[in-house]
């Protein structure tokens, strides 16, 4: 983008720019678009208090003046007490990690009190993210906006190697076998996260400040350090996805990206939060979500979206009626205070029931595929094609392998083919599933191919490589 296109955007226009993290969306804004508009007046709107402390210490560091930054949530809050007229007037809105007001939707319930803010302002509105699949459909399909897209296209350059897993035990195997020199970061739902950071001697926790089950245990001061260097000296950072955006993350050191979530736009951002620098590479490791899980994701949305459903097609009094001891409706819905006929009226957020509504589709997709849907998908929604292994199966294959060398042409007899199929059972992450006596030859030779093992057990109960 050039300063031409600046001079050529007006308000009647969505600017969209789509992008991976760290390709210098921001610093646009920051730089290109302040310098080129130093007279004029920049609101830059983000979904973090952390991206907001760090942006504002980078705006001090750069000496930049014109840009003044708040969250997304501090705007929903004043407008819904009309109270936003310290923030009118601005002559461009910068809509950050835009994805914010479809996707972020379901723990923020008020992301349309924001959105339906920002695009009445008359300024020049930019929305930008590396995840625009649904915000910026939302806009053309549903609002019949008029887009300005700027994309900037995909690299994926810097993984090293992508893994796959299923067993949670990879995960503390990988963590408690890191390098000293190596850091890695985990990111997984707020309770699995504390309980691995309680295991490791050198790890940091993060959460929500609004998980009130586990927002105690974080270190605040800690959380500061990362924001004002951009790195933790922690040997692992185990995080709930709160950390999936805008947060910048440069150590060379972290060379471990562990994702176990199911949506797909947040694991690419989860992703994005190590900064690449140079040549640096890294490998990534994203729990496989299959059949079961994806239609327990299905169940619960659909859930959700039959409170909105009756609240759309038959009034409030109808899904009070049905549902007259219920405190909240799937966080689709909302009180708002209807100052008119002073009463309280129930309110859909249209961007968390649009999104529902395509997860929906995305999921029953993916369930056309039970083995590799997640996975496909996941590949399609990043824009690649890439090899991928699974953890459970490297891990298995190495310790396989060398225990199997020693083995080669010694005959086992009676207890040292129990012992042998009792190690199967007991110290593998993909272990046959039987008893250890109806494990068989064919059992055994099965495993050792499905690992890729050039090996095999004969008849006599001997090993050889093949």
């Amino acid at each position: 983008m050039k300063n031409e296109d600046i001079d050529d955007w007006n308000s009647k226009t969505i600017v969209f720019i789509e992008g991976p993290t760290g390709r210098g969306k921001t610093h646009f804004i920051k730089h290109t678009l302040s310098e080129h508009n130093s007279k004029k007046k920049i609101l830059l709107l983000v979904n973090r208090t952390l991206i907001k402390n760090q942006s504002e210490k980078e705006l001090l560091r750069i000496d930049i003046d014109n840009i003044t930054i708040t969250t997304y949530q501090h705007i929903s809050k004043l407008a819904l007490t009309n109270n936003t007229m310290d923030f009118e007037g601005y002559n461009y809105i910068i809509c950050d990690e835009a994805h914010h007001f479809c996707e972020e939707s379901e723990f923020i319930h008020e992301t349309d009190v924001s959105f339906n803010w920002v695009i009445r302002q008359s300024g020049i509105k930019i929305f930008m993210t590396a995840t625009a699949y649904f915000i910026k459909n939302y806009l053309i399909d549903e609002l019949k906006l008029e887009i300005n897209h700027y994309h900037i296209k995909n690299e994926y350059d810097f993984i090293e190697k992508f893994y796959f897993y299923e067993n949670d035990d990879v995960v503390k195997k990988l963590l408690f076998d890191l390098p000293p020199d190596e850091k890695a970061i985990y990111f997984t739902n707020a309770t699995k996260a504390h309980e691995m950071s309680k295991l490791l001697d050198s790890c940091v926790f993060y959460c929500s400040k609004n998980n009130h089950d586990y927002s105690q245990y974080v270190n605040s001061e800690i959380m500061d350090y990362i924001s004002d260097n951009e790195r933790f000296e922690e040997q692992v950072l185990c995080t709930t996805k709160v950390m999936d955006c805008g947060v910048n993350i440069k150590d060379e050191s972290i060379k471990h990206m562990i994702v176990d979530i199911a949506d797909l736009s947040s694991i690419i951002q989860c992703i994005g939060r190590k900064r690449i620098q140079g040549n640096e590479k890294i490998i990534i490791y994203i729990k496989d979500k299959k059949g079961n899980a994806i239609s327990r994701k299905l169940e619960n949305i659909k859930g959700k979206l039959s409170y909105a459903n009756i609240l759309r097609e038959e009034g409030d009094i109808a899904l009070v009626q049905q549902y007259a001891h219920k405190n909240t409706y799937g966080n689709l819905i909302y009180d708002i205070i209807n100052t008119e006929e002073l009463r309280i009226d129930k309110k859909i957020n249209e961007l968390m029931y649009y999104t529902y509504n395509r997860n929906l589709e995305v999921y029953n997709e993916i369930l056309l595929d039970k083995e590799d849907g997640f996975k496909l998908k996941l590949f399609e929604r990043m824009g690649i094609d890439m090899a991928y292994t699974y953890l459970e199966q490297e891990l298995d294959a190495l310790k396989l392998e060398h225990i199997l060398d020693k083995l080669i042409g010694v005959k086992m007899f009676k207890d040292a083919q129990i012992d042998f199929k009792q190690m199967l059972l007991k110290e593998l992450l993909n272990s046959p599933k039987a008893n250890h006596g109806s494990i068989g030859l064919k059992t055994i030779n099965s495993l050792f191919d499905e690992n890729k093992l050039n090996f095999i057990m004969n008849s006599k109960k001997k090993i050889r490589r093949k």
